[in-house]
């Protein structure tokens, strides 16, 4: 029977352009279809350049490999406080339930702090209860309603 990793055996920090390849497998399971093309090591370093100038992604290691990965958006905006917005978070089916999750919360909880933000907001979908209920295990409270509209012009033939 392998050992479990334990928490200090999870390493969270900053993404860098290398990680794109230790990233392909989680992009394909968290994105699917969604990701909008083959997701391939060229094609998550373009994202990760994409996100750079307004958002901040978090990875996480168990060991020598990364096994999920959160992203961050801290705006300013009309209140005082900027605007901090958990926008993904995967973690690989094997790492479940070591505190990977919890590692990346509070990592990304702590840089949202630092710029200044009084709150970070958390989307996940309406059927996707086990993220809920981690959510609300991590202190976090339904607030609002969110909604969305498809921007995609339809096709005129």
């Amino acid at each position: 029977m392998a050992a479990t990793p334990g928490p200090s055996r999870i390493r969270v920090r900053i993404v860098r352009p290398d990680d794109a390849r230790g990233l392909v497998p989680l992009f394909e399971a968290f994105y699917g279809a969604y990701f909008g093309g083959r997701v391939t090591e060229t094609s998550v370093a373009g994202r990760l350049r994409q996100a750079a100038n307004h958002e901040t992604v978090i990875v996480a290691e168990v060991g020598e490999r990364i096994a999920g990965f959160a992203s961050l958006r801290v705006t300013d905006s009309l209140d005082p406080a900027p605007y901090a917005e958990l926008t993904d978070l995967f973690v690989e089916t094997e790492a479940r339930r070591l505190g990977v999750a919890s590692r990346l919360v509070k990592y990304v909880e702590g840089i949202a702090r630092e710029r200044g933000a009084s709150h970070l907001v958390v989307l996940t979908g309406q059927k996707n209860t086990e993220a809920q209920a981690f959510y609300r295990s991590a202190g976090y409270e339904e607030y609002a309603v969110a909604m969305r509209k498809s921007l995609k012009v339809a096709e005129t033939r």
